[in-house]
């Protein structure tokens, strides 16, 4: 049975919430506390799936309940039911919630968030992804991209189409700015698909804010986190040019958007699990499979991991879709044309390729691309293409400035 938990000093909002929620709900056991003192009495007798709590209390806010809920377990889905906050307020939660709704919130939108996030938790119900993102505080970024996107974010000079290409050399910074750009204080009414979009709508100043009160900066060492992002960052940029290529024109933002994350569960568990990251590249070297690697140490894999953070924190469906299913393509459609999970499936095995210099063999196996799903789609015949494509594209990426320039 799931349990939820509300938190709000105001009676009658509370008394709202226990009206609708056991008429609708009576397979959910709902708790309801009237602060944060209380609240904890009620976490302490045992883990919730979902916290939804006010943000403005007497004693303890929000914000620090919903810290010390992730603390006790980081698996619960934390939500902010809250008016009208500071920038200092929405600064200390926006690390501590996986979402936002503005008061006053329609009832429906509240519920349907509270099933997506029960939903998410019985599709993907596995201790081991719930205790590797539950437990991370932050992605991590390349540190020389970090402190290249402050100094470019600091200086008037730079424009946002400058900082939003910088942005998207990095999965994780990517992957961050799109979560806060989509957060329900922010007031967005569509989807924010693209960190350019973000931007746009966030303002370099409060980006700069945001990122750094979000913590994306993790300084590594030189040891062997350091290059599994390195790796990861220059894979997902190569996928996303390659990918963006492979579907029509109106897909390919999306796309793009979605190859650039596509990895983001590697760093998840490279942050969050480091002994088991550095177990699945053992055997990865062994056996030349990285989701073989993966399912064999941990029972899952980045993909999965990684769309249940990018869920966690509302990014669009389709993104998410995309990033969950780009190791398995799905059913061959009707005219041939690539999801996003078929594309980013077919430029991550091209980049893989052209990154190794050897793209020019349009061979599947050599690929690790299902030659029947291939002729099922009727692609196959344009393997050579995407080869060369696939090395274009390379070749370009390393003949370009890694910094971009004012």
């Amino acid at each position: 049975m799931p349990r939820i938990l509300f938190v709000d000093d105001e009676p009658m909002i509370l008394n709202s919430l226990r009206l609708r929620f056991s008429r609708r709900h009576p397979d959910w056991d709902c708790r309801f506390a009237a602060d944060g003192i209380c609240a904890m009495e009620h976490v302490a007798a045992g883990a919730f799936d979902v916290v939804v709590s006010d943000m403005r209390m007497p004693g303890m806010d929000g914000a620090t309940l919903l810290g010390l809920v992730r603390e006790r377990h980081p698996q619960t889905f934390r939500i902010v039911l809250s008016g009208q906050m500071s920038r200092d307020a929405q600064l200390r939660a926006l690390p501590v919630t996986h979402r936002f709704h503005h008061k006053p919130c329609p009832p429906a939108a509240l519920e349907q968030t509270i099933q997506q996030a029960i939903e998410l938790s019985q599709q993907l119900d596995d201790a081991a992804i719930a205790a590797v993102v539950g437990g991370l505080r932050r992605l991590p970024a390349a540190p020389r991209l970090y402190a290249e996107i402050t100094r470019m974010m600091a200086d008037h000079r730079v424009g946002l189409n400058q900082i939003a290409r910088m942005v998207d050399q990095d999965p994780a910074m990517a992957a961050r700015l799109l979560h806060v750009a989509n957060s329900a204080f922010f007031g967005v009414r569509r989807k924010i698909r693209t960190s350019m979009e973000a931007l746009n709508w966030l303002g370099v100043d409060l980006t700069r804010k945001l990122v750094l009160s979000s913590e994306l900066a993790v300084t590594f060492g030189h040891g062997p986190a350091s290059r599994i992002i390195d790796e990861v960052q220059a894979h997902a940029t190569l996928t996303a040019r390659i990918a963006s290529r492979l579907v029509a024109r109106d897909q390919a933002r999306v796309v793009s958007s979605a190859a650039l994350l596509h990895e983001v569960g590697r760093l998840v568990i490279a942050h969050g699990a480091p002994r088991m990251a550095r177990q699945v590249e053992e055997e990865r070297t062994r056996t030349n499979d990285l989701c073989a690697a993966e399912r064999a140490i941990m029972g899952i894999t980045h993909a999965e991991v990684g769309a249940y953070l990018l869920n966690l924190w509302g990014l669009p469906l389709d993104i998410v879709n995309a990033v969950a299913h780009h190791h398995t393509p799905g059913a061959p459609t009707r005219d041939g044309s690539l999801t996003p999970a078929a594309a980013i499936y077919v430029a991550s095995a091209l980049a893989n390729a052209a990154r190794e210099r050897d793209p020019y063999i349009p061979d599947p196996r050599r690929l690790r691309l299902n030659a029947s799903w291939l002729r099922a789609m009727g692609i196959d015949l344009k393997l050579h293409e995407w080869c060369l494509l696939a090395n274009h594209q390379c070749g370009m990426m390393s003949q370009e400035v890694t910094t971009v320039r004012p």
